[in-house]
């Protein structure tokens, strides 16, 4: 068993993974539901339509306290119930037993199963790997990762030899092109 540093173990796998494998989190489970092999899902996004009985999720541990294993597990939905509170049951567990030695994990969905974006919207997913750019058009950076503080989405940059966490608004980041690959970035002022 691994100590001390698992979450960065578990961080550092899972980025490696999620690039490979194109994936897309959805959202956590951390408790069971009933006693007959159920899970509560935590989702991001309460569209979740992609997920239905038949689609075919990532799973990864999201502590040491879960049996799941840590290069990750491909799991297929039996049922899912979308309401006041997500439950799902999985391909083969009908045991609370089994649903308690594998929580907490997060799930995971593929890219390329979404829908299509409208116009004006993108997925966050899109967003990582994008060249950074200043206002004057030079590029300084790249976008590694991003994640939700509660509030906010906030990017997560790689700008020459320091990492910048930036929230994603148009205040930052009033230009993105998908197409280019890349984000247009205004640098806060900080007072000295």
């Amino acid at each position: 068993m691994l100590s001390g540093n698992i979450g960065f173990f578990l961080e550092f796998k899972l980025e490696d993974i999620m690039k490979n494998k194109n994936l897309i989190e959805l959202g956590t489970s951390t408790r069971p539901h009933g006693i007959k092999g159920g899970f509560l899902f935590n989702l991001f996004n309460n569209d979740a339509s992609v997920l239905n009985k038949g689609s075919v999720i990532t799973i990864f541990p999201n502590s040491d306290k879960s049996e799941v294993p840590t290069e990750g597990q491909e799991i297929t939905i039996e049922e899912i119930h979308f309401g006041n509170k997500t439950i799902c049951y999985l391909k083969g567990i009908r045991d609370r037993n089994i649903v308690e030695a594998m929580i907490p994990f997060k799930l995971f969905y593929p890219r390329d199963k979404f829908p299509e974006p409208d116009e004006d919207e993108l997925y966050l997913q899109d967003l990582v790997g994008l060249k950074v750019l200043d206002i004057d058009g030079y590029e300084i950076g790249k976008v590694q990762s991003y994640f939700d503080n509660g509030a906010q989405t906030v990017l997560k940059l790689k700008l020459e030899s320091e990492i910048v966490e930036l929230p994603f608004v148009e205040n930052f980041f009033p230009h993105v092109n998908l197409e280019k690959g890349t984000i247009t970035m205004i640098s806060p002022e900080y007072d000295s």
